[in-house]
C-alpha cells in the first residue's frame, strides 16, 4: 500500500472524472488537473471519463482519455480489469467523492489515491462504501477550507484526518471591449437553477430587486444559467412586477459569457452553500467587484477591499450592498482593480499549478501536452 508521505515512486496517474468537456464546474476543475499533471513529472496519465463520449485528447498523445458514455458499469468493468494487474505505481486521482469506490480493486492492488472534496457532495454523511474507501485515501483534497471544515463536521470519523487545501485557479483572459448588447447598470449572477440546490441567492435578489429599482430605476439583473427551477424562478420575478428589469438569458456560450463579465456594473452572487465559487474568480479575472456570501467566498473575496460578504440571512444587508456598487462607480472600480491583482497574484492557473503538483507529488515540467 502507499505511504501516507507518496514516498513512492510514481509511475502513472490515473483521474476519475465525472466529466472533462462540460461547462459545469466539476468539468472546469478536472481540465485545469489534468492540464497541470499532464505537464508535471508523472510519466503516464490516463482519464476515466463517465459523462464523455469522445476520446480525442486535446492534450496530445501523452493523455489517453477513455470516455464511458455515462455507464457506471463501464467504469466499475475497467477497474476490475485493470486489478488483475499489480497496481504499485499507480496513483488514482478521484474527482468526485461519488466515484471513489470504483478506486478499492485498485487500491487492493497496490494503487494509492487522491480524492478531491469539492462542496454539498461531501457535506453529508456519506455511505459506507464511499467512507470506506476515503479511509484508505492517500490523501483529502479540499478546494476550501470551508469545504474541509463542513466535510469533517458531518463525517465525525475523519474530524482528525487532515484534508489539504488547494484553492482553484483559472486561465487569464483578455479584456474586451464594451458591448452595446447589454443594458448599462446591471448586475449579473451566474448559476445553475436546480430546485433541489435553492442555495445560490436566485429568490433573495429577486424579492430584493423591486427595492432596488426604487433607487436605481434603470438597474437591471441579468441571470445566467438552467436547471428545473428556472421556470418557477421566472414567474416569480412576473409576480413581482419586475418585467424587463429581471432578464434570464438561460444557457450562453463561453463568448457571450466572457462579454457578460466584461460589461456588468458588477457580480453578485450570495449563495449560503458553494464549495469554492469558480464565477467569483471569472468576475475578478475581469475586473470586477464581487458580492458573496458568508463560507467559502470570504476565501475568495476581500470584505471591502475587493467586493462584499454579507449575510444571505439579512436581506437588508445585500440590499444595502448591492445599492452602494450600483451608486459608487469609484468604488466599483476600486473594488474591479482590486479584485484583478488579487486574481492575478492568486487565483491564475499557475498559482493554481504550483499549489496542486506539491500536493500530488509531481514536479512541472517544460510543457509538452498543450490544455
Amino acid at each position: 500500500m502507499w505511504s501516507n508521505d507518496l514516498s513512492q515512486i510514481l509511475q502513472e496517474a490515473l483521474i476519475l472524472t465525472p466529466g472533462l468537456y462540460g461547462k459545469d464546474g466539476i468539468s472546469v476543475v478536472s481540465r485545469e488537473i489534468v492540464s497541470a499533471i499532464a505537464n508535471s513529472s508523472v510519466d503516464q496519465l490516463e482519464i476515466w471519463s463517465l459523462t464523455d463520449c469522445v476520446a480525442t485528447s486535446p492534450y496530445g498523445d501523452c493523455v489517453r482519455i477513455r470516455p464511458a458514455f455515462g455507464s457506471r458499469t463501464r467504469f466499475s468493468l475497467w477497474a476490475l480489469q485493470r486489478s488483475l494487474r499489480r497496481n504499485a505505481g499507480t496513483l488514482v486521482i478521484v474527482l468526485h467523492v461519488h466515484l471513489a469506490p470504483v478506486a478499492l480493486p485498485l487500491l487492493c492492488r497496490g494503487a494509492g489515491m487522491i480524492c478531491f472534496l469539492h462542496g454539498i457532495e461531501c457535506w453529508h454523511e456519506l455511505p459506507l462504501i464511499q467512507k470506506t474507501t476515503l479511509r484508505q485515501a492517500t490523501r483529502l483534497i479540499a478546494n476550501s477550507k470551508h469545504t474541509a471544515e463542513r466535510f469533517r463536521h458531518v463525517n465525525r470519523e475523519f474530524t482528525s484526518r487532515a484534508v489539504s487545501v488547494c484553492h482553484l485557479g483559472l486561465s487569464p483572459a483578455s479584456r474586451k471591449p464594451k458591448s452595446d448588447s447589454w443594458p448599462v447598470f446591471f448586475a449579473l449572477i451566474v448559476g445553475r437553477m436546480a430546485a433541489v440546490e435553492r442555495y445560490k441567492g436566485h429568490d433573495l435578489l429577486l424579492e430584493i430587486w423591486p427595492k432596488v429599482l426604487v433607487e436605481v430605476p434603470p438597474a437591471v439583473l441579468i441571470v445566467v444559467g438552467d436547471g428545473d427551477d428556472r421556470c418557477r424562478l421566472w414567474d416569480k420575478a412576473q409576480s413581482l412586477g419586475l418585467g424587463d428589469a429581471v432578464r434570464f438569458l438561460g444557457k450562453v456560450s463561453d463568448e457571450e459569457l466572457s462579454q457578460l463579465y466584461n460589461d456588468c456594473t458588477f457580480f453578485v452572487m450570495p449563495s449560503s452553500n458553494e464549495g469554492f465559487g469558480l464565477v467569483f474568480l471569472e468576475a475578478m479575472r475581469a475586473g470586477k467587484a464581487c458580492i458573496g456570501a458568508l463560507g467559502s467566498a470570504t476565501e475568495i473575496i476581500v470584505d471591502g477591499v475587493t467586493g462584499f460578504i454579507v449575510d444571505p440571512c439579512r436581506p437588508d444587508e445585500v440590499l444595502g450592498s448591492v445599492l452602494r456598487l450600483f451608486r459608487d462607480s469609484g468604488l466599483r472600480r476600486a473594488f474591479g482593480t482590486a479584485g484583478k491583482q488579487r486574481f492575478d497574484s492568486q487565483f491564475t492557473d499557475v498559482s493554481f499549478r504550483t499549489r496542486l503538483l506539491p500536493l500530488l507529488d509531481l514536479k512541472p515540467r517544460t510543457p509538452v501536452c498543450l490544455a
